[in-house]
């Protein structure tokens, strides 16, 4: 009881702990620049308490591991799945198609993950696969750069000659989906919030030519790994990193000279209006509390023409508690995310998996 009071009143702050570790020869000068130039940014008072506490462990992970194994050690903090409940399994499930495949790819062992870990990843991918080769979009999983989706220290299996992760196939469906929302081939200008390693920003990138600008809008480590990634999977490209930049002129002209660009969240406000034909937020806008929601859908409102974005069906924000307060529900059936007015539902499926998360595409007029 005591400690859960002292944690409601003096919450753990990732800044106490980078000021411990921040000098470690460990990190490169990427990552020092990035986390703190943040850290002074207005984008540090934005986060949830929920990172703060996650961010700890991302950092001391990279710390003790490195970049280089990112795929089997901070991955699993994002979207590496090495367990599941009935929730999680029920649409990969119902739709497995009947198939013979090899056992074999379900015994190998990962790094960095017991044997009961990996048999539930490989078995995961393969349920993951066999729906995929239900979908047209199987023909795209030959696309996805091995370098860059395995080049981490990834956990895959091989199934039929080809390479299979669970961040390759889940982007896939997850372009399925936005392309099921809005034709990608008429999208030039795109925004991503949250692109957590940059999985699904390389999985469009690859897939759609037409996309001319990409922005990158997320926190660290996110926008490191994503940064380091990207600039690895698209060398012919231009790449920014544009975290240093506070002049709204200078911030545009930066995103119109390059490819792809990095920002922070405080830096959406400098983005002229209606920039974006697409915004994407993909299993994250469930991490931040209410007050923060409410700030991201007012900046979305500002930047862009439509906005897709997936989330739990429903869940608890356990790390928003406060001394008055315990914990913050975000159930969307209930309205715990305030839609703006003038947003237009558009597309609402549960998606394939997680079977319990839910896509919802919007036009903003």
């Amino acid at each position: 009881m005591l400690k859960s009071l002292l944690n409601r009143t003096y919450p753990l702050r990732f800044k106490n702990f980078w000021n411990k570790i921040k000098n470690n020869k460990n990190f490169d000068n990427d990552i020092k620049n990035i986390t703190n130039i943040f850290i002074k940014s207005p984008s540090y008072k934005y986060v949830s308490n929920f990172w703060h506490i996650l961010n700890i462990k991302n950092y001391q992970q990279l710390l003790e591991n490195g970049l280089q194994q990112y795929g089997s050690t901070v991955a699993r903090n994002y979207f590496t799945i090495t367990d599941f409940n009935d929730e999680y399994m029920i649409n990969i499930i119902k739709n497995i198609p009947s198939s013979s495949f090899e056992i074999d790819v379900l015994k190998k062992k990962h790094n960095n993950l017991n044997y009961k870990e990996s048999f539930i990843y490989n078995y995961l991918c393969l349920l993951l696969f066999l729906n995929l080769k239900k979908s047209l979009y199987f023909e795209k999983l030959k696309f996805l750069n091995d370098k860059t989706y395995l080049g981490f220290n990834d956990p895959f299996i091989t199934i039929q000659g080809i390479n299979v992760s669970m961040d390759k196939i889940v982007s896939l469906f997850d372009l399925e989906k936005i392309n099921k929302f809005i034709q990608l081939k008429s999208v030039y200008n795109i925004l991503e919030i949250g692109a957590g390693s940059g999985r699904l920003s390389e999985c469009i990138i690859t897939n759609y030519s037409s996309v001319k600008k990409y922005v990158i809008c997320d926190i660290p480590p996110a926008i490191y790994i994503a940064y380091k990634r990207i600039k690895l999977g698209f060398p012919n490209k231009k790449v920014f990193l544009s975290i240093s930049n506070s002049e709204q002129e200078a911030l545009n002209n930066e995103i119109k000279n390059n490819d792809i660009s990095f920002i922070f969240p405080h830096q959406l406000s400098l983005i002229s209006k209606k920039l974006f034909d697409l915004t994407v937020a993909i299993d994250c806008i469930h991490e931040m509390d209410r007050k923060t929601i409410d700030l991201y859908f007012k900046i979305i409102n500002n930047l862009t023409n439509n906005f897709y974005f997936s989330i739990w069906n429903k869940t608890k924000n356990f790390y928003s508690k406060t001394i008055l307060k315990k914990t913050e529900r975000l159930n969307f059936e209930e309205g715990d995310y305030i839609i703006p007015k003038n947003w237009t539902n558009t597309f609402k499926e549960n998606l394939l998996f997680p079977s319990n998360q839910l896509g919802l595409g919007y036009s903003i007029k």
